[in-house]
């Protein structure tokens, strides 16, 4: 299947998937700026309130067989465009073995508080790459069998790779 067969897929299960179309280059840009990279795959965005049914049916249909989860991180948007609540996105990176194929998918959460389904039941590798987001960004897997800290200590103070962080000199600072 190619992207956009993978994409009617999914939106003739759920309609609101969007596809995130590839970047253009900024217009007058100087030739060696070229042109924005993105790699070839299908980008999506998703809903969390979908996220969970849409994660079984990109694993388990037989059209798609997602069945490697590449890895997980997240995207914090604190400067936006004015008028827009600043928020973060979850990215699960899939792949299917058997298909060839990959896709992306973007879930927006909100930044105070942000929760997400935990996709550990249905992709072992997502276990410790969503304790990673949690423990990085503070994003909640509800679900989860084990969300606690996995690099930093238990109690550190906030979550260091939010783009407001401010570190606080301790004792291991020379």
């Amino acid at each position: 299947m190619n992207s956009q067969e993978i994409l009617a897929t999914l939106q003739n299960q759920f309609s609101q998937i969007k596809d995130i179309p590839y970047p253009k280059a900024p217009e007058h840009a100087p030739a060696h700026e070229g042109k924005p990279y993105r790699d070839p795959h299908l980008y999506i965005q998703c809903e969390p309130d979908l996220w969970k049914n849409c994660a079984q049916f990109l694993k388990e249909d037989s059209r798609l067989l997602f069945d490697f989860l590449t890895f997980v991180t997240a995207v914090d948007y604190l400067k936006v465009p004015e008028g827009e609540i600043p928020r973060m996105e979850v990215v699960y990176h899939l792949a299917s073995f058997k298909h060839s194929h990959k896709c992306v998918i973007k879930i927006p959460v909100k930044r105070d508080n942000g929760t997400l389904p935990s996709c550990a039941s249905l992709w072992f590798a997502a276990d410790w790459q969503e304790r990673e987001v949690y423990d990085m960004f503070g994003i909640q897997f509800e679900g989860h069998p084990n969300l606690k800290r996995i690099l930093m200590w238990d109690g550190f103070p906030g979550w260091p790779l939010r783009k407001d962080y401010v570190h606080i000199p301790d004792r291991y600072d020379d």
